[in-house]
């Protein structure tokens, strides 16, 4: 037999899923008995939904109900005293029939969020096949009618050892940023979008977002994975301005490239192995995943959907969002100067050589 503390612990799990997935807050009592294998007249729940109203992490709605079996809409108070249904236009009068009286519980917690567009952008010397898997799995898997923009930059290979060629690619992202916000706009749709960003496409979003040309753009939920983003990189004033609602930093533990990054990409950092030292950023670690394990077929799939890391992330509440794997990084300092300036000096020498191949290579093949 069950005992009392052990219900107990049921139903208090129950109001953590519920607060947790920001789904489920408002109920009666005989909805949440059922929730949780609890007959509904059995005192001891009423007397712990009570006291839950008592400290404040319940309110209790006297509601009223539509009587015909056809109907039961519940009906909001503030119509009261109902002489006829506004839904089922039922006359309770010619039917001697009258509104039932029902309470509601409500939680003290925010509502789940939908994902209404979004835009991912790849790492270097990528095509990106995982962006078309990803916009066919949050179409079918999620349920969401959510226009996925797969920004595409092209190949990048020595590109990215110098730092005119990472503005003039930042620049062009932050535009196209700009163009599908104002189209989102047109359209009656959120103008932020959410973002998934990979390896070099995570160093061009935070250039876009510290660039004071596209201040104006705001965005919401941010994934980076196999992020080059320095770990000190200020995700506390962004979120805190309102430029971006939230960051979750996927980090690989087996990730190699971005331990490299800083030696041979100007401007860059292991965000990607070492986490965000920022408060606000929220690390989670994957230890056997390396550096685009994120977007292996069975990964992505299982990231998206239900209970997944990036579908709770990108729907639930955050305030009780607590995932598996979350790192709590030390703090980070860059490499010695001598090292990192020796490793860019042959850089900068391997692009002087190769740029002629890599454009006539761009041209052949766009």
């Amino acid at each position: 037999m069950i005992s009392s503390e052990e219900h107990e612990r049921g139903w208090k799990a129950e109001i953590a899923r519920r607060l947790e997935q920001g789904d489920g807050l408002e109920f009666t009592l005989g909805q949440f008995a059922q929730a949780v294998g609890t007959a509904a007249g059995v005192g001891a729940l009423r007397e712990f939904l009570n006291q839950a109203v008592e400290t404040g992490a319940l309110r209790k709605i006297e509601a009223f109900r539509c009587p015909m079996p056809e109907c039961k809409k519940v009906l909001s108070p503030a119509g009261a005293p109902y002489s006829a249904c506004p839904y089922c236009l039922t006359d309770y009068l010619e039917e001697g029939v009258e509104v039932v009286a029902e309470t509601f519980y409500q939680l003290v917690g925010k509502t789940s969020r939908d994902i209404r567009w979004m835009i991912v952008v790849h790492g270097m010397n990528s095509r990106a096949k995982w962006q078309e898997e990803f916009s066919w799995q949050i179409a079918n898997r999620l349920r969401y009618s959510a226009p996925v923009l797969i920004y595409k930059y092209g190949w990048a290979t020595i590109d990215v050892l110098v730092c005119w060629l990472h503005r003039k690619l930042a620049s062009q992202l932050g535009e196209r940023m700009r163009i599908a916000i104002a189209q989102a706009k047109a359209s009656q749709r959120p103008v932020r979008p959410d973002i998934i960003a990979h390896s070099f496409g995570t160093h061009l979003l935070s250039m876009v977002l510290t660039d004071p040309d596209f201040e104006d753009l705001k965005f919401g939920r941010v994934i980076t994975a196999g992020s080059i983003i320095r770990p000190d990189f200020d995700w506390d004033s962004l979120i805190e301005n309102g430029r971006v609602e939230a960051v979750l930093n996927h980090v690989g533990g087996k990730d190699i490239p971005v331990l490299i990054a800083q030696f041979a990409i100007p401007r860059t950092g292991p965000g990607g192995r070492v986490g965000y030292t920022a408060n606000k950023a929220i690390n989670v670690c994957t230890p056997t995943f390396k550096h685009s394990d994120f977007f292996l077929t069975e990964n992505l799939r299982t990231q998206i959907a239900d209970d997944g890391l990036w579908h709770n992330f990108l729907t639930h509440p955050l305030e009780h969002f607590t995932p598996e794997g979350r790192l709590v990084p030390a703090s980070w300092k860059r490499a010695p100067l001598v090292v990192r300036s020796a490793t860019r000096g042959l850089g900068y020498a391997l692009f002087a050589v190769l740029a002629p191949f890599s454009w006539l290579r761009r041209w052949l093949d766009p």
